[in-house]
């Protein structure tokens, strides 16, 4: 009989509660049908003019209830309060706002150009095809140089020793280079190869008072920069020229000294973003290579609107400065089939142009073409009566302008379904964002890219190709988002030794050891965020009062555990404090922004409006902390700024210059804040430290990080695939399953082969 009275009981009770659950989920219904169904739609999907998105995020219920409570209905919050906040806010929560799923539409691979990066890389890679690829076998680093007797200007008679170089950076005042060299007459000549990081304008700079012929991916006959001698004046020229980054290109420095009263020559670089400086060792190798076709032409920018690179634009402007491009390179193509013919126009001449015409159609098209489309674009353009140069000047115009090269998703979008040709174009958009070089359109030719595993040893084999690397660092320096075209700018009054070559090598710093953590190092997700080790050289050391070794040369970047220099992971690398921060002083809000998006993997909605910030408007005694306190205010702020204020004011350690501090004036700074992750669960953090540790063990850091790249990587929404399972890969790199490199290729590989099926 008790028994079955506490069973009674309990059933009584769950009852209950269930009828109390239900009640309060039909007053929710019914709050949002009369509150908020006429923005966002009777089912959370949004409504046009008025909320587009659908209600769905990543906030915890606590969050969402205090949020509806302080500002909704924003015609007037006080209308839902209290328990109707938490009753709408459970209805919303349960219903829709954690079930996105329900509002995935049906994506389609779009049609796209080839953004500027991808247009001048196919560009590079074709013509590499036919004058030699840019391969840098060795790891020696530094120019290899040879030094010379000389009979006359630029006359060698006797090479004396060969030795490499680190750097041309010479000062031999009236003296000889080496012994056994007369010290009035000599010549030196470098060579080898170099390799910048990223892509963009790079300006050479040689200074000298004697004569001196630079050359930069040039053929041997052409010079970069050429000076004649002026005894006595010393004078500094410059050239600019556009290369892509990760790729070899040849340079060879030429230096000669007559009868002149000293010699001395240097030789420095600025990079896109950076300053002058002497071209640091790393980028510099032994090994000399062919030069690359790399266009010159500027092309308009591309679309970002989307977060990432999209060719969309199609108006005047950009064909306009699309076909100033394409004769670019028809005119590179015309000068070297003339250099090769030497005027010589016979049958055989002929028949070989003709076949390079017949190659370079086919590397373009990424496809073998039919008869009828070679007799178009070739054969049409050959006959007796036209010089083989202007023939071939045709074919690379009317090609390089067919919507065939320029959209390369074209054949996935003619097809019903993928095939071995797609997926080789894929792998090398994907991976290099290039064309298929030779060895895949053979393989597809021969029906050799149809298995798994032959698809797989391809991808693997694309993988270790320095165009991947490329890309993938330039996805990183995006992800850093640090492809401001100028370096940050600070006060030099409040920061009189801040100087932007100190930053220019910062800079080099992060990029460096991230490259290395990914790269050498193979490191996880978790590795790039902990940046267990900090790349600092002299001047780095000198600012920041770190210790340098007094044996290395003080240009030298050295490495040394990251903990140990005060640094507590990846966002508080001086570079990155200083790049989120004011002229004058930090800025929490900018360091949190960045935290929260890129560190922590949160989504944040843009601003309805810009609030202006001006010291004038606070007490001059407030704290930074202080003045964002009371600027973010008000509940509509708050919505966001919750975890932006609290992770910016964990880095308030940091000056604007990424130093280290105690106070701020006369008061000492408090870095405690409390901190709402996304479970709902209030946690108490003290600094840095504890920020990255929230970083890790946040799955949603890996699931941001993973979504970003699979968008840099095709260029398309994640959605359009079938096959991407993105949730799968987050999971695996949250636990350290993959490394980055592992990530990037499963990533292309899993685009490239949606929908093929692959032979048994």
């Amino acid at each position: 009989m008790k028994r079955l009275f506490v069973t009674g009981y309990l059933f009584a009770s769950l009852f209950k509660s269930a009828h109390a659950d239900l009640k309060q989920s039909l007053r929710g219904k019914e709050l949002y049908s009369i509150h908020c169904a006429e923005c966002h739609g009777d089912r959370g999907q949004g409504v046009e003019n008025e909320y587009a998105k659908p209600l769905v995020g990543n906030w915890p219920l606590e969050k969402l209830v205090r949020y509806i409570d302080e500002t909704m209905p924003d015609y007037d919050p006080d209308l839902v309060v209290g328990k109707e906040a938490e009753q709408v806010s459970s209805f919303i929560y349960e219903s829709f706002y954690k079930k996105p799923e329900r509002f995935k539409k049906e994506s389609k691979i779009q049609l796209a150009h080839l953004t500027n990066r991808q247009f001048k890389q196919s560009l590079a890679d074709i013509f590499s095809e036919f004058e030699g690829r840019p391969l840098v076998n060795t790891k020696e680093n530094g120019l290899r140089a040879k030094y010379y007797e000389a009979e006359g200007t630029n006359e060698r008679k006797r090479k004396v020793t060969e030795r490499v170089d680190r750097r041309i950076v010479h000062d031999f005042g009236n003296r000889a280079p080496v012994k056994g060299m007369e010290a009035d007459k000599f010549s030196i000549y470098w060579e080898g190869s170099i390799i910048p990081r990223e892509s963009g304008w790079y300006e050479f700079f040689v200074r000298s008072p004697n004569g001196f012929v630079l050359r930069v991916n040039q053929p041997r006959g052409l010079a970069t920069l050429e000076e004649k001698v002026s005894p006595g004046m010393i004078r500094e020229v410059s050239a600019k020229i556009f290369l892509l980054g990760g790729r070899a290109y040849p340079i060879s420095l030429d230096f000669f000294k007559f009868n002149d009263p000293q010699a001395s020559i240097e030789l420095m670089w600025k990079t896109p973003i950076g300053e002058k400086e002497y071209i640091p060792i790393e980028f510099l190798f032994t090994q000399f290579v062919p030069a690359s076709f790399v266009s010159q032409k500027k092309l308009p920018p591309d679309d970002f609107s989307h977060g990432f690179e999209r060719g969309i634009q199609v108006d005047e402007s950009w064909d306009e400065a699309l076909t100033f491009a394409v004769l670019e390179a028809a005119n590179h193509a015309g000068e070297k089939i003339n250099g090769l013919t030497k005027s010589n126009e016979d049958a055989e001449t002929r028949r070989k142009v003709i076949q390079i015409a017949e190659e370079f159609l086919r590397l373009a098209f990424r496809k073998k073409p039919s008869h009828e489309t070679m007799k178009f674009f070739v054969y049409s353009n050959f006959d007796s009566q036209t010089p083989l140069q202007t023939s071939i000047e045709k074919v690379v115009l009317l090609t390089l302008k067919s919507p065939r090269f320029l959209y390369p998703e074209w054949q996935w979008l003619t097809r019903k379904k993928n095939d071995s040709l797609v997926v080789a174009n894929r792998l090398a958009l994907y991976l290099w964002d290039s064309v298929p070089d030779k060895k895949l359109n053979h393989m597809v030719d021969r029906g050799q890219l149809v298995k798994e595993w032959q698809v797989q040893g391809q991808a693997k084999r694309m993988l270790s190709d320095s165009r991947s690397k490329a890309k993938f660092n330039h996805f990183l320096i995006h992800w850093l988002e640090m492809n401001t075209k100028e370096l940050p700018i600070k006060s030099r009054k409040v920061h009189p030794e801040f100087s932007p070559s100190l930053l220019t090598d910062l800079r080099h710093s992060i990029l460096s050891s991230v490259e290395k953590t990914v790269w050498e190092n193979k490191g996880t997700f978790k590795d790039l965020l902990r940046m267990p080790t900090f790349k600092y050289n002299h001047k780095i050391a000198q600012f920041y009062d770190l210790t340098f070794p007094v044996d290395r040369e003080k240009s030298e970047f050295i490495s040394a555990d990251s903990r140990g220099l005060g640094r507590h992971g990846l966002h508080t690398h001086p570079y990155l404090l200083a790049n989120f921060s004011y002229s004058e002083e930090s800025s929490p809000i900018h360091r949190g922004v960045f935290v929260s998006r890129k560190i922590l993997g949160r989504n944040l909605r843009p601003p309805k409006e810009a609030i202006s910030f001006s010291d004038s408007d606070f007490d001059p005694d407030w704290s930074m902390r202080q003045k964002v306190t009371s600027i973010t205010k008000p509940a509509n702020c708050m919505s966001c700024h919750d975890v932006i204020n609290s992770t910016g004011f964990s880095l308030e350690g940091f000056d604007a210059t990424g130093r280290t501090r105690l106070k701020i004036g006369d008061h000492p700074i408090d870095l405690k804040v409390n901190f709402l992750d996304r479970d709902g669960i209030a946690r108490e953090l003290n600094g840095p430290d504890d920020l990255l540790e929230q970083a890790l063990n946040s799955p949603q850091s890996a699931k941001s990080f993973v979504y970003e790249l699979a968008r840099y990587v095709s260029k398309q929404s994640p959605e359009s695939y079938s096959n991407l399972d993105l949730l799968n890969l987050s999971e695996m790199l949250g636990r350290g399953e993959i490394n980055l490199k592992e990530l990037y290729l499963q990533l292309c590989l899993r685009a490239a082969c949606d929908g093929f099926e692959f032979q048994p």
